[in-house]
This record gives C-alpha cells, structure tokens and sequence, in this order.
C-alpha cells in the first residue's frame, strides 16, 4: 500500500478531487492548470495502478509533451524512487503506466489501446471532432477519468461545444486564471498587466481564457458571419463534375476541399485532412469518395511545388500521383496577400456543407495574423497553426478560380500548367 502524502489543493479546484467521467478545467494562461492535473495523476498512479495516456492533437516529438510537467511534479512530491522515468514512458512500481501519443497521427494506436483507465487531453482547444470520436469510445475502463484542459479559443470549436456548452452527463468544468494562482511570479503577472493595457481583448482572451468573439486578426471570420446562411446542407449534384484542390504536407498535414460549380455558384461539398500518410491514402480516399457519390472528376489542383523533385526519390509528387492516375493541374504562383484577398473575393459565392466541411469552416474561421504579445499587435503575416492548412488548400481553390468565370472556359487562357 502506498504511503499517505499531505497535499494542499486550492479550493477552487476542489470538484475535481472527486470522481467524474470529465473533468475539465478551462481558462488562461499562468493559471496552474498543467500543474494540478500532473499532480493529481501521478497521485492517483502513485495510489493505485492505472494506465495513463497523455495525448494532444499534434505531438511531432516526445517534448512536446507533458512529460517535463509530470517528472517536475514527480520530483516535488519526493516520489523518485517510486516512478522511473524514461525518455518516451514513465513506470511505477505499482505497475502504473504513463504513455504519450498524438491523436492526429497515431489513429490506429489510439483505437488499439486498452486498459486505460486516466487520459490527459493537453492543448485540447485544437482537438478535432473527428479525434474526439475516435478517443473517447476506447476509453471503456470501469471508473475512468478524462481529463481536458484548455485555453477556449472559438466558441464553435468543438472542444468547447461539446465541453462547455453542451457538457455530457457526469461532467465537472473548472474555470481558472492566473488571477486564481498564488505561486505565480511578478514577472508574468507584468506581462498580463502590459497586454490589458495595449489589447484589453486579447488580455481577457489570452489571460482570463475568454474565447475569442470578435474575431480580431482574423481573415475570413467576418465575412463568413455575414454569409452564414451559406454554410448549409450542400448535396453532391452528380449531374456535375467535381474538382479538388489539395494543399500537399510532407512531415505534416494534407488537405483537400471538393467543390462544384453552377454558374457563379461554387458548391463546396467535402472537406478532407489527416497526417502522415503517403499520396497513396489521399488518392484511395478520393476513388471512395467518388464511387460513393458516383460522380466524375473535372480537374485536381494543387500548388506550385508539386513539380519540386524530392531529394529521396528523384521524383515529383505530380510524377506519383500521375502513376496512381492523377493528373494534377499547377495552381498559379500568387503572393500570400493577393491570395488572401482573392479567398475573400469569392466568398460570397461559396456554399459549404455543414458537415462534410465542417473542420475545413473551422479552419477558415480561425485563420488568422500572428499576435505579437510583446507589442500587444498582430502581425501581417498568417499564424502558422492547425488553420493552416486548410485555409492554405482554399486559398488555392480561390486562385485556381480567379481568372475562370466558369470550368468550361479553356484553362490554359487562364495561365494554368497542366501536367
């Protein structure tokens, strides 16, 4: 049996000591957050022998995790001796287990676990709907705890709508700022102070965990809202050809928008993105889609450095793509603001669907500049974030449209490459 240990916890946080199916604890920076579902992890692996995943959306490396916070809080409580802590795991002697994983790109691992009777969901305002359903129908253990933790970025973001707004049953939500934690130092209690002063929007959203409203810095947001009837049921017309467009990651993230066009109309049907797999799955998720909707396949656009041969292979991925029977269409070079402003140009003709798109909105929502804390100002340039890559995709859809008033006209007028 493990020794008793004397612990105090800040009554705020007080729900959570007791036994919940979610526990989520939402809110700003500086606020402790991190600290208190480490420590309360490693108690309770430390008290009995569970099995642990702490996950994020994301999680190229084993230091993006939180395993840094865990051993700290290992080391404050003078439990040593009792966990081992290796480079990608951490052991007790009880038989206890910390395991660590990306949602995005360990799907497979993720479905495949079992016996995981504590999850820590970190970052959990950039999780997708899509890893929430996958996560949370393998954590079948009796009497396991989810825990999630967050800064609200979006009141539509998924984490926060189904978390916050609509909770389900046996669901505890702690809201906590810095102002609740009184271990915080003067210097970052200076730096909430500065940014109150220069943006006190950014300063609630930043530092009290106020999710962003006003969309301040972003893109597209406004315009969407004053098109938002547009975002509606869109059904796939297979009396018309689809075109795809694809924004092509390496190390990271693919992703692809489907449309259609009727006269000016651009029908935005399907939304599509996942990590770490080769051209191979995109293009057999693409045969699928097609034989699903039994439609035909106008043209596939994609960036300028499809062409680039990779330094590996000595080929293209237009050269391997072609092979699997895609011929992709090179998207004009355009600067990234004249891509931007073309994006905001079209749309007020496009028409998304409300669920086969509904991560790709998401991204074009939150698309974004970057916020220069220390000056309290966004930058011009777009934040490099999970947005990214579905905003860069759409940004394409709307150059590969610029000089196009309709897919019937010759696409070589419209200075196009075809491979």
């Amino acid at each position: 049996m493990a020794a008793s240990l004397d612990i105090e916890f800040e009554p705020k946080l007080a729900p959570t000591l007791e036994h919940h199916r979610y526990k989520v604890l939402k809110g700003g920076r500086g606020s402790g957050k991190s600290w208190h579902v480490a420590r309360m992890l490693v108690l309770d692996a430390y008290a009995e022998k569970h099995r642990i995943l702490c996950c994020r959306e994301i999680q190229k490396s084993i230091r993006q995790s939180v395993i840094s916070v865990l051993a700290k809080q290992i080391e404050l409580l003078g439990l040593e001796s009792f966990f081992d802590i290796q480079n990608n795991a951490i052991y007790g002697k009880n038989g206890s287990e910390f395991v660590f994983e990306g949602l995005r790109s360990n799907v497979t691992a993720i479905k495949s676990m079992e016996g995981i009777s504590r999850v820590w969901v970190e970052e959990a305002e950039s999780v997708s709907e899509t890893s929430w359903r996958t996560l949370l129908p393998t954590i079948r253990e009796a009497g396991a705890e989810i825990w999630i933790t967050f800064n609200p970025y979006d009141e539509l973001d998924s984490t926060y709508q189904r978390f916050v707004v609509d909770p389900p049953p046996d669901t505890v939500v702690v809201h906590i700022d810095y102002l609740d934690n009184p271990y915080l130092d003067s210097a970052t209690v200076e730096e909430a102070e500065l940014l109150q002063a220069k943006n006190p929007i950014m300063y609630e959203h930043i530092w009290l965990g106020q999710p962003l409203q006003n969309k301040d810095g972003a893109y597209y947001a406004e315009i969407m809202m004053q098109n938002k009837d547009q975002v509606t049921s869109v059904p796939v017309d297979n009396a018309l050809p689809v075109n795809t467009v694809w924004d092509l990651g390496m190390s990271d993230a693919t992703a692809i928008w489907w449309y259609q066009q009727h006269g000016q109309e651009i029908r935005v049907v399907n939304y599509y993105e996942n990590n770490n797999h080769g051209l191979n799955h995109y293009i057999n998720y693409l045969h699928e889609w097609r034989d699903k909707h039994n439609i035909v396949y106008q043209h596939h656009f994609a960036p300028h450095d499809i062409s680039v041969r990779e330094m590996g292979t000595g080929k293209s991925r237009h050269e391997v793509a072609q092979k699997m029977g895609i011929n992709f269409i090179r998207v004009p070079r355009v600067d990234l603001m004249g891509g931007i402003n073309t994006v905001r140009n079209i749309l007020h003709r496009c028409w998304f669907d409300e669920n086969n798109c509904r991560e790709g909105i998401r991204c074009l929502k939150n698309y974004r500049k970057e916020f220069d804390e220390r000056k309290g100002i966004f930058n011009e340039k777009p934040l490099h974030d999970w947005s990214s890559h579905g905003a860069d995709a759409f940004r394409y859809l709307a150059v590969s449209l610029r000089n196009t008033q309709t897919r019937s006209a010759p696409i070589q007028a419209s200075g196009f490459d075809i491979f």
